[in-house]
């Protein structure tokens, strides 16, 4: 016999399951029609979850539009910047 968390586990991981078909098949379409957006499997954990919301509270307090104070526009802009450290160092 399951327990009430046991069964509430599962479909956690039958909805991960789902997200991740569902990805798969949003990135799938977008290439098939030439679209250049593309989804990750991303996870974040909590410590990456709390980084984010300082960073989202520090946007706030200088003033950055709502709707560019976003997880996705926060990993797109330290993605960029991480790429432009590894270039850097990569060509010298």
């Amino acid at each position: 016999m399951t327990t009430h968390r046991e069964r509430l586990q599962n479909e956690l991981y039958k909805k991960i399951e789902e997200y991740d078909v569902l990805v798969s098949c949003l990135n799938e379409r977008a290439r098939h029609l030439g679209n250049e957006t593309y989804f990750t499997h991303l996870r974040l954990y909590k410590e990456q979850k709390d980084q984010i919301e300082d960073i989202m509270k520090y946007f706030d307090e200088v003033g950055l539009d709502a709707k560019e104070n976003t997880t996705e526009m926060i990993l797109t802009i330290a993605l960029k910047e991480f790429h432009h450290y590894i270039m850097k160092i990569k060509n010298g």
